[in-house]
């Protein structure tokens, strides 16, 4: 009776914790996202559901008028992607690659060549990310990057091996991801503006197949992650990043905290 008493406790917390997310997904300038820590009831309810004890969550928007997503998505299967990822291309070249540790650290690269010379951008996020954040950080990442250069590239190929993150970056609906998103689309447009007829492509291949820039983008990827203050990774070094400014926790991070904190409950309930 207890143990069928402890499980039905443990679901109603879960599905408090799932709908608690759900209000967080909501655009801003939603009412409904604000009973989450709101002095009602329900509102401390689904606070203490969620422990919520972080500062601020990812946020996502409705917007009327967008930058349309001018840029060509390429998925071929795994011997062609390989392929078009080793052979010699026009115009500038990035591969860009995000990590989660073991310990929760997160952290992106994006990578490319000058000559013989491999250059490029290594970021740490903190210990609220996820890999998926820092994947579809870094696509937003080296578009920003390729906007920069001057002149404007005649042709740009990005080359990345996490799906869900290429089919993030044509999406706008709020969720998940979504300021990379529309970041990506503001640089896509940028990029237009200079050059009307530049070709931006992002590709799709596998990783860990022995190619070049996929292997130092998750090299650096890992870095950046791992020990900011000691691989040159852009921002603040561990020593001087505030403890109370981290970035705002993403809806991915939260969704694996539930449902390792789910999984956890139904392995003891089972006497696992």
């Amino acid at each position: 009776m207890e143990s069928g008493l402890r499980l039905a406790a443990n679901q109603l917390e879960n599905r408090q914790q799932r709908f608690g997310l759900r209000l967080l997904s909501l655009p801003q300038g939603a009412i409904a996202r604000e009973v989450i820590g709101a002095g009602t009831a329900i509102g401390k309810r689904l606070s203490t559901a969620l422990d919520r004890t972080w500062i601020e969550t990812e946020r996502t928007v409705l917007l009327e008028e967008l930058e349309p997503f001018d840029a060509e998505l390429i998925q071929e299967e795994r011997e062609e992607a390989k392929r078009e990822a080793e052979k010699e291309r026009p115009g500038l070249v990035m591969f860009t690659d995000g990590s989660r540790l073991e310990n929760g650290a997160a952290g992106y690269a994006v990578a490319w060549k000058n000559g013989q010379t491999w250059e490029g951008i290594k970021t740490h996020m903190g210990f609220n990310q996820e890999a998926y954040d820092a994947e579809c950080a870094a696509l937003a990442c080296a578009l920003k990057r390729a906007a920069e250069i001057a002149p404007t590239p005649s042709h740009i190929t990005i080359f990345k091996d996490a799906q869900a993150a290429i089919r993030r970056m044509s999406m706008d609906e709020p969720g998940p991801g979504q300021k990379h998103a529309l970041e990506a689309r503001q640089h896509i447009a940028a990029l237009r503006r200079a050059a009307p007829d530049i070709t931006i492509e992002i590709r799709w291949y596998l990783a860990h197949e022995g190619v070049e820039g996929n292997e130092k983008a998750d090299e650096w990827a890992k870095l950046a992650a791992d020990e900011p203050d000691t691989h040159g990774v852009e921002g603040w070094t561990c020593s001087e990043r505030p403890e109370e400014t981290p970035l705002p926790r993403s809806l991915t991070n939260i969704r694996r905290e539930i449902s390792e904190k789910k999984w956890a409950e139904a392995r003891q309930w089972a006497g696992g």
